[in-house]
């Protein structure tokens, strides 16, 4: 597990929570990691209470899972599971992404483009990188909507698959990201011209591309059924 850093003294149960769930939003926490208690005092330099507290919290958000009373994990998730969740993402985030043609700044348009460049930048070189610079560019696609509970609930998404998606950048062969070869390109297209149901059409159809995980995920589940057959 990678140093998540030293928080301070006030309100450490908040901070802990944040730092926590930013770990996940990030994939800094891959799937199936066991999270010990003590370990993670230690790291961000607080005292047992705090990280309990907001283990607890994550626990009752799904985002972290305990398993024989005090075994504290990151949920492995199945391929059904991954896949209601792109549908739940390709329906709402469609729905921020055409309002947000309505309503975004040209600075908002020239941070996404900005944005874009740095994840296309960081594709081939750093996996840990591009993940990022694609929440990013989703995030600020959702906050040009003004829908602020769209975006929490569609957040809540990225923290259950935040390290799948870290893994998928990383293993999966790289792809054409020239300037017809990526999504978030068409999106651009569709916000300068403000037109709404261009931009919802084009983050949906990224999206759609994302299932590629769903069948990577079923992949992984038909090995470790085989390793569990053959040890049998």
């Amino acid at each position: 597990m990678q140093q998540l850093g030293q928080v301070g003294h006030e309100n450490l149960s908040a901070q802990v929570y944040r730092r926590l769930r930013t770990a996940l939003l990030d994939g800094q926490l891959e799937p199936g990691e066991r999270l010990r208690i003590a370990e993670l005092a230690k790291s961000l330099g607080t005292s047992i209470t705090p990280v309990r507290e907001a283990i607890f919290r994550l626990v009752s958000e799904q985002a972290l899972e305990i398993k024989a009373s005090t075994a504290v994990y990151v949920p492995i998730m199945d391929a059904a599971q991954i896949d209601e969740i792109l549908t739940m993402r390709i329906l709402l985030e469609g729905a921020a992404a055409e309002r947000a043609a309505t309503r975004i700044s040209p600075a908002g348009i020239e941070e996404l483009a900005r944005i874009q460049e740095e994840f296309i930048a960081s594709y081939t070189e750093d996996p840990y990188r591009t993940s990022l610079k694609n929440r990013e560019f989703h995030f600020a696609l959702m906050r040009a909507a003004e829908m602020p509970l769209l975006q929490a609930t569609v957040e809540s998404f990225w923290v259950k698959m935040g390290g799948i998606i870290r893994i998928f950048l990383t293993r999966v062969p790289k792809v054409d990201l020239s300037r017809h070869g990526h999504g978030h390109f068409d999106v651009l297209d569709g916000l300068r011209r403000r037109d709404g149901q261009a931009t919802r059409e084009a983050i949906q159809r990224d999206l759609a591309g994302a299932r590629i995980m769903v069948d990577l995920v079923r992949e992984w589940e038909a090995e470790r059924a085989g390793r569990t057959a053959a040890r049998a």
